[in-house]
C-alpha cells in the first residue's frame, strides 16, 4: 500500500510542478506566437525556454530524490511517480495547444 500511496503523492507533485512549469515557461509564449501571426517565432527564445523547462524537470526530480527518505511512504514509487507525471503535463500542454490551433483554423476557414 506504501508503494501506491508514494506513487499517488509523486503524481501529484510531479503534475502540480508540470503544470506550474508550462503555465509559467510555456503558455505565455504559445499564446503570444499565436496571436502575432507571424512565421517567426523566434529559435533562441524556444531554446532558451526549454533550457529552462529540463532545468526544472532535474529540479523537481533531485529534490524528489532527497526528500525520498524523508516522506513516510516509498520513496522510489514517489520518484517515479513525479517522473511520470512531469512527462504526462508536457503530452497534456502539447495537446492542448495542437486542439487550439486546430479550432483557431476552423474558425479562421469560417
Amino acid at each position: 500500500m506504501t508503494y501506491v500511496i508514494g506513487a499517488a503523492a509523486g503524481l501529484i507533485f510531479g503534475g502540480i510542478i508540470g503544470l506550474l512549469k508550462n503555465i509559467f515557461i510555456w503558455q505565455r509564449y504559445l499564446q503570444r506566437s499565436a496571436s502575432s501571426n507571424s512565421q517567426g517565432t523566434g529559435a533562441g527564445e524556444v531554446y532558451a525556454r526549454a533550457m529552462v523547462s529540463y532545468f526544472v524537470n532535474i529540479l523537481t526530480l533531485v529534490i524528489a530524490f532527497f526528500i525520498r527518505n524523508v516522506i513516510p511512504f516509498d520513496g522510489i514509487a514517489f520518484l517515479i511517480g513525479t517522473a511520470a507525471a512531469l512527462v504526462i503535463m508536457n503530452k497534456v500542454l502539447a495537446f492542448q495547444q495542437k486542439r487550439s490551433e486546430e479550432i483557431r483554423e476552423e474558425a479562421d476557414r469560417q
